[in-house]
């Protein structure tokens, strides 16, 4: 895991996750009621929402619940990335910038 995850309580996070209740910060999903966020039939919508606006402790939630293909694959069809978000995500997890669907509304 990435030295990042120093800075946070991760076994508090684990915990969170095992509980079975939606793990992620609730204000990240304002408009949405989190009851009924389901993680796998809204699993593009909430890995765009964490990366694009979600806390260290939200992506860390993010790397252990969806495998590093299923972001891939989110990251590749999403148009709700911005910039910094599309920048971080090519570093992070190795994707060319221009294969990003939302990298071409920036260009």
């Amino acid at each position: 895991m990435s030295s990042y995850f120093n800075f946070i309580d991760t076994k508090a996070l684990d915990k969170k996750i095992r509980s079975g209740e939606f793990p992620f910060s609730q204000k990240l999903f304002w408009d949405t009621a989190v009851e009924k966020i389901d993680l796998k039939k809204n699993q593009r919508y909430i890995i765009e929402r964490v990366l694009t606006r979600g806390f260290l402790e939200d992506f860390y939630m993010l790397l252990q619940i969806y495998t590093t293909t299923e972001i891939k694959e989110a990251l590749l069809k999403s148009k709700e990335l911005d910039p910094k978000t599309i920048n971080f995500c090519s570093n992070y997890f190795n994707i060319p910038k221009q294969e990003m669907h939302a990298s071409s509304f920036y260009n």
